[in-house]
């Protein structure tokens, strides 16, 4: 249930520059609002700039820039939450990748102390913020302990028993853990210090379909990385998770969430239903046969998109009803990151 859209009043988005966040900077400037962004570094504020440069030139722009280089750095946003009169605050900014060499560091650090940090500084320097919008992840509610798990359809009500212990085996544990005890102490903090703000968590599972500035292939997100590794023929096809979501469906949300009368003090599982990475393979060979071919990339096994026993499911109902969104479809998303793909590979080619 959408209410009025408070477009007036500025909103501060972490990780202006990132997977999610680029795209979540797209739909706020789209609808009206000014939005601050901030980034790790004054060099990736120019690809923005370029991509919406009618919103970030001229003597009143729209978009502007902070530079916050460690986000798990104690008052790392105060001040740029005090330099401004914010009504909402979408903190995006959190690591994603899986080949973390100190978990504490580089995943555990900027999750949960950026995020519980960003919290403090908006309580204690902020008062006209009412709605904060956290990017959490569907990692913070699958249970990995149990596998497919073909009985289970997944709610916002589930949550990863994984411990911080569990967490530090290995990377992808560590990722993992890092999203759900981030979760976690954001819930803890609201819980504890009743700000004058409510707190919304968008939780996404595998998000697909690329647009941020892209300048070495190597060097992708995770979610694409997996997509891009099939393109390549490095990779056969697996699934870390058997449900999907479209990054721009994301992103959306986040924005919807600062404007609906029901997101407050609510947590949102964001999924458009099930996928098989077989799909993709199936996609490729159906597309782009000559690049399959010459790529030597695996046919995987064609009609066998699922386990015999099943998998889980998801319910997204409560992001239909609550915020009004609705999803693209799992072809729409091929189309356009496979596509992207392709583009990125000859605009890097010419460079």
């Amino acid at each position: 249930m959408p209410s009025s859209n408070p477009a007036a009043s500025p909103v501060l988005l972490t990780g202006a520059n990132g997977f999610i966040g680029f795209q979540i900077t797209r739909f706020l400037l789209e609808k009206g609002y000014d939005v601050v962004g901030t980034v790790r570094s004054e060099s990736k504020t120019k690809y923005l700039t370029e991509r919406f440069s009618k919103f970030a030139n001229g003597d009143k722009p729209k978009l502007r820039f902070a530079v916050v280089e460690d986000i798990a750095k104690p008052g790392a946003f105060d001040q740029v939450l005090k330099e401004n009169n914010f009504n909402a605050v979408i903190h995006s900014s959190s690591p994603f990748f899986q080949t973390a060499k100190d978990i504490e560091k580089q995943l555990y650090e900027p999750a949960i102390e950026g995020t519980v940090g960003i919290l403090k500084s908006i309580h204690a320097h902020a008062p006209s913020v009412k709605r904060v919008v956290i990017t959490s992840s569907f990692a913070s509610i699958m249970n990995n302990e149990k596998g497919n798990w073909p009985e289970h359809t997944y709610t916002e009500e589930d949550w990863n028993p994984i411990t911080r212990e569990q967490g530090l085996q290995d990377p992808g544990a560590g990722y993992t853990a890092s999203k759900k005890l981030a979760e976690e102490a954001a819930w803890e903090f609201v819980k504890k210090q009743k700000p004058s703000f409510t707190l919304t968590t968008i939780c996404p599972p595998m998000a697909s379909r690329l647009q941020q500035e892209v300048t070495d292939l190597s060097k992708l997100n995770t979610s694409a990385a997996d997509m891009y590794a099939l393109f390549t023929g490095q990779k056969e096809a697996s699934n870390q998770a058997w449900i999907w979501v479209d990054v721009r469906d994301v992103a959306l949300a986040h924005v919807l969430a600062i404007e609906s009368s029901a997101a407050p003090n609510q947590r949102y599982l964001v999924s458009s239903g099930r996928y098989s990475a077989q799909q993709f393979l199936d996609y490729i060979w159906e597309n782009y046969p000559d690049r399959a071919k010459a790529k030597k990339i695996s046919k995987g096994t064609p009609g066998k998109l699922y386990p015999e026993e099943g998998t889980y499911t998801s319910d997204n109902s409560k992001s239909r009803k609550d915020l009004g969104l609705t999803y693209r479809d799992l072809d729409t998303m091929m189309d356009d990151t496979f596509g992207r793909f392709k583009e990125l590979e000859a605009i890097i080619d010419r460079n």
